[in-house]
């Protein structure tokens, strides 16, 4: 039978290591639409992404919804083929895991606490359960896990005779982190965690799973919309944009000196405290991203207040430097100054 302990963190791989997950040009099309005398028209959720997360680093991803965050993620956790591309873990690629072994390497852990969880059984059996499926030791051995796992995030030992139902929002996400950590995976996939929850039990849920990431020696794939959430826990950022990813960089960078014109939209559309200030003017116009009808050359150029003629025409190159990446006609080399609504200058 195979054993697993809880009690011993991954060393840290030095600089210059393969990453842990690579995404090379992944894509995913869904054909919608169609009938008898109409064939479906492709929509491109994902396109053609490239992405990498460094052994023990939080990537977050960020982006307002159908911008293809939650399939991006799906693909890494195997719940979904890519149309094209391809994604590594480890330097292998995932088409040649079969499924217990992605999930004993890769785990979720999802937005809705009070659905994500089975109501007909207990804690301890939820959190056992993915150890009851991969065969790991024996009754005891499995019991003895689960404990740790549940002291680990913070739930007593008596909530293992418990069910869902009598357990707060929080305590029910801890339940979740506990499935998904029970096995020790090499990375874990949050999307939107938080989202769900009241802001004092989000601060909470935050700070373990920070803990947890250096305690156990996790790599985290974070998706989220809440760019507060994602400056907080992230080490790295990646913007994306009707299925393309638009910028990418470390997280105090990206979120203080934004250089994509999307990301700072992004930025400029955090509400204050102070209601003298009103709601922020972005400048973005009334339409919404469609992508059924992608536009001609950048995706973002409808919306974007500097677009030029060759933004309407040609797709923008991915410019990288040593700030990270940016996808932009108008941006890359140094960055570009940040338009606050706040002060209009």
């Amino acid at each position: 039978m195979n054993t697993v302990s809880l009690d011993t963190a991954r060393p840290a791989v030095a600089a210059g290591k393969a990453p842990v997950l690579s995404v090379e040009h992944l894509c995913k099309t869904y054909p919608v639409g169609g009938g008898l005398f109409k064939p479906p028209r492709p929509l491109r959720a994902v396109d053609d992404v490239c992405l990498t997360v460094q052994r023990g680093e939080t990537l977050g991803i960020v982006g307002e919804s159908g911008s293809g965050k939650t399939t991006l993620s799906w693909m890494m956790l195997g719940l979904l083929r890519p149309t094209s591309g391809e994604m590594t873990v480890e330097g292998r690629p995932i088409a040649s895991f079969d499924r217990l072994e992605i999930a004993r390497k890769i785990q979720p852990i999802f937005q809705d606490p009070y659905s994500s969880l089975n109501p007909r059984q207990t804690i301890g059996e939820i959190v056992g359960a993915p150890l009851v499926v991969h065969r790991v030791g024996d009754a005891a051995q499995r019991a003895r896990l689960v404990r740790e796992i549940m002291d680990k995030v913070g739930l007593p030992a008596r909530f293992a005779h418990a069910y869902p139902s009598q357990m707060s929002g929080g305590q029910r996400q801890r339940v979740a982190i506990a499935r998904a950590l029970v096995l020790k995976p090499e990375i874990v996939v949050c999307d939107e965690p938080t989202s769900a929850l009241d802001v004092s039990v989000q601060a909470q849920i935050l700070n373990l799973l920070k803990d947890l990431r250096q305690e156990l020696g996790l790599t985290y794939v974070f998706v989220s919309h809440d760019l507060g959430v994602v400056e907080y826990i992230s080490d790295r950022v990646a913007v994306m944009y009707m299925g393309r990813v638009v910028e990418t960089g470390r997280a105090a960078r990206l979120m203080s000196a934004p250089r994509h014109p999307y990301t700072q939209a992004l930025m400029g559309s955090i509400l204050t405290p102070d209601p003298a200030l009103g709601l922020p003017e972005l400048h973005l116009g009334r339409g919404f991203p469609d992508p059924l009808n992608a536009p001609a050359g950048c995706r973002f150029h409808p919306r974007c207040p500097e677009a030029a003629d060759i933004c309407r025409t040609t797709a923008p190159p991915q410019r990288h430097d040593e700030q990270g990446m940016v996808e932009c006609h108008l941006r890359g080399g140094a960055p570009a100054q940040v338009i606050s609504w706040k002060t209009g200058t």
